[in-house]
């Protein structure tokens, strides 16, 4: 291990002890730790150590940071266990004051209805940047992270805005999570699992024609094979000199061909199916000035208020949510009691 590599280990573990509250000083081999009880517990080691980057075995209170290392895995696993939580406060030069109208008429397609703008103010509001760690799982497995934000206030997931924001010339200020409403991040986590698949299609799309070529090749395969044994059977028939009793069993598993080829083909579909598991791995809350505008829809006789948010990053308006099913939508369509509903959750309203 070069120089180097030795360093940013020694500074790794260096501020992951004293982020968590122990009492350091360095000396020539690396440096002495005097670490609070629980973290000697996570750690497995006592409360008194000496930390260093040398090659040597560990001895009594003499702890490596190595690759490898015992105890550089316990603070990896350690640092890896919480998600990290930052916040950042975004200022414009400039909001849009003017041209919401048009915008969301090229934005939104609200079904049997017409609107108009009531009016707009310029509001502070909050989205969630998450890092988020996925497990696609078929006959193989992919795994990667994908960027994604929802505000906070309404939980519609923002394409693109994980795009467009950059962390550059912005400050960020640890999060505790005491600063949560009660229900936000549990609303999020939950827009997160039921919108997980339709936002990383695009990420898996070459896993998923991967899969689908696969299942499609094994299919033919799997066909072929049993036309082909059907084919052999009956001829089989035609050349040997059964009894009445022997035809009947063999034309019996031969009928028994199309329900078995079709067992195979479910086994082969589940097997290529693909699950997707993602969980977040880092929080940035973001902070922002934004406009909302008031818009009136009037459906019939009657009329709903719908308030929209016009969003400086992306510079377009934040998708609607659909109260039936929690889907981001831009669609929108109305039940009979004016519940705003993604074009599936139209057929027949949950909330009615």
């Amino acid at each position: 291990m070069n120089c180097k590599s030795n360093k940013e280990l020694e500074e790794f573990a260096y501020r992951f002890l004293e982020n968590q509250g122990a009492m350091l000083e360095r000396n020539d081999q690396g440096f002495e730790a005097l670490l609070p009880e629980n973290l000697s517990e996570v750690l497995g080691t006592s409360e008194h150590i000496n930390v260093n980057t040398g090659s040597d075995p560990e001895s009594e209170g003499v702890y490596s940071v190595n690759y490898g290392s015992s105890l550089l895995e316990k603070m990896v696993d350690a640092v890896c266990g919480d998600v990290p939580l930052l916040a950042c406060q975004l200022q414009f030069d400039y909001l849009k004051r003017e041209g919401f109208e048009s915008l969301i008429k090229k934005q939104f397609f609200f079904y049997k209805s017409v609107g108009k703008m009531e009016s707009r103010a310029i509001i502070n509001t909050a989205y969630i940047f998450l890092t988020c760690r996925y497990t696609a799982q078929s006959d193989e497995q992919k795994q990667g992270l994908a960027n994604l934000v929802f505000n906070l206030e309404t939980g519609a997931y923002i394409p693109n805005m994980a795009e467009l924001f950059s962390a550059t010339g912005k400050n960020f200020t640890p999060l505790q999570k005491s600063v949560w409403k009660d229900g936000q991040l549990e609303r999020v986590i939950k827009c997160i699992k039921e919108q997980s698949k339709g936002i990383l299609i695009e990420e898996l799309n070459s896993f998923h024609e991967t899969m689908t070529r696969r299942f499609m090749r094994d299919v033919a395969n799997l066909e072929e094979y049993y036309y082909a044994l059907e084919k052999e059977m009956e001829k089989n028939l035609e050349r040997s000199h059964f009894s009445k009793e022997l035809i009947k069993e063999r034309r019996e598993k031969i009928n028994l061909l199309p329900d078995e080829l079709e067992r195979k083909r479910d086994d082969l579909f589940k097997k290529y199916s693909i699950k997707v598991n993602i969980e977040p791995c880092a929080v940035i809350l973001i902070n922002t000035p934004a406009v909302k505008v008031l818009y009136n829809i009037f459906i019939g006789r009657t009329w709903k208020n719908v308030s929209l948010i016009y969003n400086p990053v992306t510079r377009a308006f934040d998708p609607l949510v659909c109260q039936g099913c929690g889907k981001s939508i831009t669609n929108i369509y109305f039940c009979n009691h004016l519940h705003m509903l993604c074009s599936l959750c139209s057929k027949k309203c949950p909330l009615c």
